[in-house]
């Protein structure tokens, strides 16, 4: 039996009604309820996940989705904003990873958009490491006759000696790492985007000021910058491209243009100058931060 998790998106329920009095781009759709916008936040967060899941990007597995629901894998761990310390070579080690993650993203033609401490996940994995001491058997060596056998007899009876003061011939260490896991992902965006470099940016700083506030971190790289993706990205002649893949796939640049405007317009997309950078600003009811840690069991 395996644990699931059910996120049930809910964008600006109660406030929707008078965003498509003032907006234009939905005073004419007949279809374009609360619910067909969360609907379109569940199918893009499905397509994309999936895609991210596909090339061994670190994310839930999905599951299903239908309507405004999706179901993917419970992530045993912990949210980033509730590990309240680390050692100084665990927080240089996992800031080095996220970085990497989105430097990552950026090579298939992704940006999270609200890459934070609420949105990262920390796996605690404990690792085996096994030291032979210096004193374990070696190798049996050819035997060439008598002399060779009294040889190895009298080796033999030295290594046992040596055992038997050390009755351990190996050391086994069970050695925690962190190993984080992305989720959320209705604010993803291509770097094709206008305002790709921008998104990119706060997703860089986000990381850094939390570093240096929570673990009093600060990295000697003042990057990644979105130039040198860019950059990057020209010298490429060929590899995948998450967002044009996606938009094969069936989620079109008009959904994803409506419900960019539509998370605009509840106040969903932030400056990313505050703590944290997350979600912020919409009904209580709006957005279920923190589902993924929610689950239902299921098979």
């Amino acid at each position: 039996q395996e644990e699931l998790i059910l996120k049930i998106h809910r964008l600006g329920r109660i406030s929707f009604r008078t965003i498509k009095t003032n907006r234009d781009y939905l005073r004419h759709r007949s279809s374009a309820t609360w619910l067909y916008m969360s609907r379109l936040s569940a199918l893009k967060e499905h397509t994309f996940m999936t895609a991210l899941h596909d090339i061994g990007f670190p994310v839930p597995r999905p599951v299903a989705w239908n309507r405004h629901t999706l179901v993917m894998s419970l992530i045993r761990g912990t949210p980033l904003y509730q590990v309240r310390q680390l050692e100084e070579e665990q927080a240089r080690e996992l800031y080095a990873e996220l970085m990497d993650m989105i430097v990552r993203l950026a090579g298939v033609g992704l940006i999270h958009g609200d890459f934070n401490e609420f949105n990262i996940m920390i796996e605690e994995r404990k690792e085996r490491e096994v030291e032979l001491s210096s004193n374990a058997l070696s190798s049996r060596p050819p035997n060439d006759g008598e002399d060779g056998d009294a040889a190895q007899e009298g080796q033999d009876e030295s290594q046992t000696d040596r055992m038997n003061d050390n009755k351990d011939p190996e050391k086994t260490e069970n050695t925690i790492t962190l190993h984080p896991i992305l989720i959320d992902f209705p604010q993803m965006l291509s770097i094709s985007h206008p305002n790709a470099p921008t998104y990119f940016d706060r997703d860089v700083k986000c990381v850094k000021r939390y570093f240096s506030r929570r673990y009093h971190f600060i990295s000697d790289d003042p990057g990644p910058f979105f130039a040198d993706v860019e950059k990057q990205m020209r010298k490429k002649k060929s590899g995948r491209r998450l967002d044009i893949e996606v938009e094969a796939s069936g989620f079109s640049k008009k959904m994803a243009k409506e419900l960019e405007k539509y998370m605009e317009d509840l106040g969903v997309e932030k400056d990313g100058e505050g703590d944290s950078g997350h979600q912020t600003g919409s009904d209580s009811d709006d957005s279920d931060k923190g589902s993924e840690g929610r689950s239902s069991r299921g098979r």
